[in-house]
């Protein structure tokens, strides 16, 4: 894993993105808050922009998580994002905003906010919970970013918003499904050629030894193995049981009939690749 600069300051086609986040960057900024990409521009910005995958879904929307202390910091700065003048609400949704140029903004908060099991109940009743884990520990491993006119921002690894997809798809994929589950799929497809195909022949050499080895598998068990080191050891445990609850070989489970409708069976060999890089990594030194 790496925390390198993506830089695509010289690519003008981001130019409307990097005005929506350099405007989020500034409010946030003068609360003390940094703000990190998350979501679908997350994706587009590792596998499209970096890697030339085409876009499969577009989106208008940018997701921005925020690690703040209380529900006091976060309800400053959806404030201070109003008084600009450069923002309205979005009726009847917490957690969004639009951008004067039509643009809609997410804002997710985590940190301070969330409850011992890692929810956030949204305010003013609590009636609406939603799960944040995963948000500390991408942002312990975000990349920096840089785009059109000189903004700097970061993003959530690739590793980061894999783990963020399956968090989001165990929470809500009755209400949105295949979203994530096929995000979780490109991701595991195209992870190999993410600037870790030289690892295979450097730290994973002895994988190419084994019996039953496969190159395909290479990239979504590398990304297993770089998951753990992105998790405590309950937090990996956590995931584990959920990748166990879905790569169930006699009858394919959700998941992998989301990830692949076609070949359900080939989706849970890549999610037994992700589990068995899980599981057989060294605790990390967190």
């Amino acid at each position: 894993m790496t925390n390198t600069l993506l830089d695509f300051s010289r690519r003008p086609e981001l130019a409307l993105h990097a005005r929506v986040i350099a405007d989020v960057e500034a409010a946030a900024a003068d609360l003390g808050i940094a703000p990190l990409i998350a979501g679908a521009f997350a994706r587009d910005l590792h596998l499209h922009y970096a890697l030339g995958v085409p876009i499969q879904r577009a989106t208008l929307d940018i997701d921005f998580a925020l690690a703040v202390p209380d529900w006091a910091a976060f309800a400053a700065l959806r404030t201070h994002l109003l008084q600009a003048g450069l923002f309205t609400e979005a009726t009847g949704v917490a957690h969004r905003m639009r951008h004067h140029t039509g643009w809609k903004v997410d804002l997710v908060p985590f940190g301070g906010v969330e409850s011992p099991t890692r929810k956030i109940a949204w305010p003013p009743q609590g009636e609406r919970v939603m799960d944040v884990f995963g948000f500390q520990e991408a942002l312990a491993a975000a990349q920096p970013v840089a785009l059109p006119g000189g903004v700097q921002t970061r993003v959530v690894s690739l590793p980061g918003l894999a783990l963020l997809k399956l968090v989001c798809w165990q929470d809500r994929h009755y209400q949105s499904p295949r979203k994530d589950a096929n995000d979780l799929q490109m991701i595991m497809l195209h992870y190999i050629n993410a600037g870790n195909e030289p690892r295979l022949w450097d730290e994973f050499v002895d994988w190419t030894q084994e019996d039953d080895f496969e190159y395909e598998l290479v990239g979504p068990r590398m990304l297993g193995h770089d998951l753990a080191h992105l998790l405590d050891v309950p937090g990996r445990a956590q995931i584990a049981d959920l990748l166990v609850s879905q790569v169930n070989t006699a009858a394919p489970c959700i998941l992998p009939n989301e990830m692949n409708t076609n070949d359900p069976d080939r989706a849970v060999a890549w999610l037994q690749a992700v589990l068995r890089g899980l599981l057989n990594t060294k605790t990390p030194t967190l």
